[in-house]
């Protein structure tokens, strides 16, 4: 129900010494408000949102709100009761929900306590809070464990999207009701969402949200007592008044038991300032609506008696203001509204779109031996000042070799590649850096002191766990790892290399430490796929600027982050001038939290070749590609059949976060395609690309479950975890040359792209399920992944409330490796675990060894004379001389079967 401006008026409160009145109707805002915690004696009485209904985790939350109706006179009848909740957050998948109102019976307390954060996880109870079990902690208990309310609903509503919903319905009429009549009786109501299924509960504003008019409001209509009337004020305002109470305050008494509303008083007109300074015409109920401030019956226009506020005006460069709306405009800039500053508005920079053309990164050039063969690089990683579109200020970014993004490395499979990777990052003065550039967030796990630790991981890559950029093995400016090797005895494929330095991931690579690795053989060469000037690597990534160029970031850990623009191959929306013939693309989503779902402006349809980690089959004709961060897609695209000077642009569809409403978070724009004179490139595609064997689940020996989900934390509010476990917690451990299923099971309301080290892996397939009694069970049959996700891969995409189903077999090395969200705010915080591959004593990976066999302790052996922890049993570096210890341990892996 929508109040007119007759009704606000009605609504005055009219004041003269001890005399005062109230008309009809009234709205009134809340003065006391909670949540309880199922789970936990936590309250949120100071925080903005207050949250009803299940969570994720199979926790409920209830609301408590309650309103002081001192403003109905005594001895009124309420006729109709309206309250209005503002929802803030729902999971878009959750659907309609009914939320309820139920009359509370017992008093209780908001106290002081608050989350932080989003405040979906409260935090300890202050003196007087009320929680689960206490009306006011610490004393004071209900009756029954999450409150002492009605049963029956007072009035349920549907809630579905964000935005303001309404409970008006008989039930809250003998509330209100009793409330006006017993003061003393008046606790409020309990907001009870679906408790029933799981990620479905409702966040809505509380009382102290920032935004006035999402606050919790209730609106009474009553008839006031028979001996009132309609009493016209000055200013056309009605109250209802005695005949005495009117005639004491100058106003025109209209009769007992005359009504307010309709108003029976004239409105006349006088001066009306808006905002902004401008004036017109009106009278008192026509300017309060739009937003002005009536000046009084009579008032004129000329002169203009309206003062010129001033606001933030926002200029495209990303810089401020402090003018006036009408001098904001004249100047060209956005006025963020009157009383705004300039010290709390965040001016975006306005870039104009297609200004760059696209630069293509160089290939690196190794100390020893040739591109795309065996060789050895020297990768150092530095600070330098780029462009990044032509209107803005050089921004300061990290790389490799002297630039962002880094150099594509060319290899070869089978021919192995040396890397030496070298910190030189340096300050303006040229000195070795002392600090990060961006602010380090000591709450993140691992993050320590903000000195820019660096390690690099080969994302793809089938390495040893030495060279595998193990994240705790960071190395400082001035400092280098030791040298990398790449066997590169994988299928040929788009890698990509990244910093992985544990706590500061994400500030790493949004830096720009991230670059291409391509794998080639002579198999795919035999293809005559698109190559030289047809074949170009696009690094997709989102950024934000400052007013100086520099690159924005939160301070504070954020759950995600999206930037306002796109950036390609280090250019913000650039242009690529295309021959008319076929381009193959190797499209990465390099960005730290944002998803794309790409496609080309004039809705043609393209093919895509490859995944993650070399080609599929077959080519699979697309209309679009989904690549969440850290996948690839390797794609051709087509442009022989346009006229000169078409343009068509790569565009992006994928809401922010993923999955969500569409158009929201969207940045729709990625690069321009601008089509030449010139013909060139292969004129087919091949019908066949290369044989891609399944992995057979028959022949899997573990089958693994991750739950996905988000926890509560002291320092940052929230934490992301797999299994509720931490990055040092390793509970699995495959076997060497095994096969096992790992099924990722995504209880949150978000995707989340899974990334494993070390192996290659195919999906298997995808099944919708809920959570009953706290336990994830599928609800719909499993669906095999689409033809153009069947090929190799290393990062999946886990949508909300799925089972995401992988196969991978475990081979070629020993050691510790990474598995985690590559959501790279996620994985920092703290999604990113360690698994352990093993081969112990039990070498012919049997699941339960046969009798002690030469293979078995010429294994032990082996690894011992390798210096390798599973056999060298007292843990020392270097192994000593075979000793008791060191047998004695082998034998006792042996008969526990390598667990």
């Amino acid at each position: 129900m929508r109040r007119t401006g007759q009704n606000i008026a009605a609504a005055l409160v009219v004041a003269c010494g001890a005399a005062a009145a109230v008309a009809g109707t009234v709205t009134l805002t809340a003065v006391r408000d909670n949540t309880v915690f199922q789970e936990s004696l936590n309250s949120a009485g100071a925080d903005d949102n207050v949250f009803a209904g299940m969570t994720s985790q199979g926790d409920i939350r209830r609301a408590l709100v309650r309103f002081d109706l001192s403003g109905v006179p005594a001895g009124s009848m309420v006729t109709a009761a309206e309250l209005r909740l503002y929802c803030t957050r729902t999971n878009s998948s959750s659907g309609a929900r009914s939320v309820s109102l139920h009359r509370l019976l017992a008093d209780w307390g908001e106290g002081t306590s608050g989350g932080g954060g989003q405040g979906g996880e409260g935090a300890p109870p202050t003196a007087g809070c009320s929680t689960w079990v206490h009306r006011f902690y610490t004393g004071q208990l209900w009756a029954a464990p999450g409150g002492d309310f009605a049963p029956g609903a007072s009035a349920t509503a549907l809630v579905n999207a964000e935005g303001s919903y309404e409970w008006e319905a008989a039930g809250m009429v003998p509330d209100v009701q009793a409330w006006v009549d017993s003061p003393a009786g008046n606790f409020g109501w309990m907001v009870r969402g679906d408790e029933a299924a799981s990620g479905v509960a409702k966040r809505f504003a509380s009382r102290e949200a920032s935004q006035a008019a999402r606050r919790p409001t209730l609106t009474v209509t009553f008839t006031p007592p028979a001996t009132t009337g309609a009493c016209c004020l000055a200013g056309g305002v009605c109250a209802l008044l005695t005949a005495g109470e009117c005639t004491g305050q100058g106003g025109a008494f209209q009769g007992v038991g005359t009504a307010c509303a309709p108003s029976p008083c004239p409105s006349p007109v006088g001066a009306c300032c808006h905002p902004e300074g401008t004036c017109f015409a009106a009278s008192s109920t026509e300017c309060s609506p739009a937003g002005g401030v009536w000046q009084g019956a009579g008032t004129l226009c000329s002169p203009n008696p309206c003062p010129a506020l001033t606001g933030a005006c926002c200029y495209a460069n990303a810089t401020c203001q402090t003018l006036t709306g009408v001098q904001c405009a004249a100047q060209g800039g956005t006025f963020a509204g009157a009383g705004t500053t300039c010290a709390t508005v965040e001016c975006p920079w306005v870039l104009v779109p297609f200004v760059d053309s696209l630069p293509r990164p160089g290939v690196a050039q190794p100390d020893t031996g040739l591109p795309g063969g065996a060789a050895a690089y020297t990768m150092r990683i530095t600070e330098q000042s780029q462009r990044l579109h032509r209107d803005l200020p050089l921004t300061r970014v990290w790389g490799f070799n002297g630039g962002y993004p880094g150099p594509t490395i060319e290899a070869w499979r089978g021919a192995p590649v040396e890397v030496t990777w070298v910190n030189d990052l340096r300050d303006e003065q040229g000195a070795l850096r002392q600090h990060h550039v961006l602010p380090v967030d000591p709450c993140v796990h691992g993050a320590g002191t903000d000195a820019p630790r660096t390690v690099v991981h080969l994302h793809g890559g089938h390495v040893p766990m030495s060279s595998d950029g193990y994240p705790e093995w960071t190395f400082l400016p001035g400092q280098q790892s030791p040298p990398y090797t790449y066997p590169n005895t994988q299928p040929p494929g788009t890698v990509w290399y990244h910093d992985h330095a544990i706590g500061i991931t994400r500030l790493n690579v949004y830096m720009g430490m991230a670059g291409f690795y391509l794998i080639r053989d002579a198999a795919e060469q035999a293809l005559g796929l698109p190559s030289g000037a047809y074949e170009v690597p696009l690094a997709i990534q989102d950024r934000s600027f400052n007013a100086d160029g520099s690159l924005k970031y939160p301070a504070m850990w954020m759950e995600h982050f999206f930037g306002d623009f796109v950036v390609v191959n280090g250019k913000v929306w650039p242009y690529m001038e295309v021959r008319r013939g076929k381009y193959r693309l190797r499209m990465l989503n390099g960005s730290t939290s944002r998803t794309y779902t790409l496609g080309l402006s004039n809705g043609a349809p393209f093919h895509q070749i490859g995944t993650d980690l070399g080609l599929l089959g077959a080519p699979v004709q697309v209309q679009g590609v989904t690549i969440q961060p850290g996948e690839r897609a390797d794609v051709v695209i087509d442009f022989g059949g346009y006229t000169v000077g078409t343009e068509i642009i790569l565009t992006n569809s994928a809401p922010a976060p993923y999955p969500g409403a569409p158009g929201v978070g969207v940045v729709p724009d990625v690069m321009k395609f601008i089509v030449q004179e010139e013909t060139g490139g292969p004129s087919t595609l091949p019908a066949t690309l290369t044989p891609v064997p399944r992995l057979e689940e028959a022949d899997a020996a573990v089958h693994r479950e991750f739950m996905l989900h988000k926890m509560s934390d002291p320092c940052t509010g929230s934490v992301w975890m797999i299994n509720g476990l931490m990055w040092g917690d390793i509970t699995e451990r495959p076997r060497l040359d095994t096969t096992e299923v790992w099924s990722f099971v995504n209880a949150s309301g978000v995707s989340h792209p899974m990334h494993m080290h070390l192996v290659q892996f195919q999906v298997l397939d995808r099944q919708d399920f809920q959570m009953v009694g706290g336990v994830p069970t599928p609800s719909g049959p499993r669906v095999p992944p689409p033809p153009e996700e069947a090929g190799w891969k290393d990062t999946v995409r886990c949508d909300p409330q799925e089972i995401t189903r992988v196969i991978a077999r475990f081979e070629g090395y020993l050691g510790k490796y990474a598995y985690h969200c590559h959501i790279l705010e996620h994985e920092e915080h703290a999604m990113m675990r360690q698994f352990e591959t093993t081969c112990y004593a039990n070498c012919d990976a049997s699941v339960t060894p046969p009798a002690l066999n030469v293979a078995d302790f010429g294994c032990f052996l082996t690894e011992y004379a390798a210096g390798n922890p599973y056999a060298n049993c007292d843990g020392s570096t270097a192994p000593p001389a075979l000793n008791v210890a060191d047998f004695g341990c082998f034998l006792t892996k042996y008969a526990a079967g390598c667990p």
